[in-house]
C-alpha cells in the first residue's frame, strides 16, 4: 500500500500540529480524535493511505521538533 505523504493543502497544518503537540500534549489527543472523527465521516471519499499518511505527517513534526530541541540542549 502506497501512503500519500505531504499531498493536500492541510499536510503543513499535520506537521506544525505535531511540533506543537511536543509542548502542549493535548494537541496530540485533539489530532488523533480529529483524525479517527475526519476518517469515519469520510467512510467511502478517503482512503486509509490518507490517514495513514495524516498520523506520519504529524509524526514528522513531532519528530523535528523533537530532534531540534535535542541539538540545542
Amino acid at each position: 500500500m502506497m501512503i500519500n505523504v505531504f499531498d493536500d493543502k492541510k499536510s503543513l497544518g499535520h506537521t506544525v500540529a505535531g511540533a506543537v503537540s511536543l509542548f502542549i500534549p493535548f494537541v496530540f489527543v485533539f489530532f488523533i480524535f480529529y483524525e479517527i472523527v475526519e476518517h469515519l465521516l469520510l467512510a467511502g471519499k478517503e482512503k486509509e493511505a490518507n490517514f495513514l499518511g495524516d498520523i506520519f505527517e504529524f509524526l514528522v513534526g513531532l519528530g523535528a521538533m523533537a530532534l531540534a530541541l535535542r541539538m540545542i540542549v
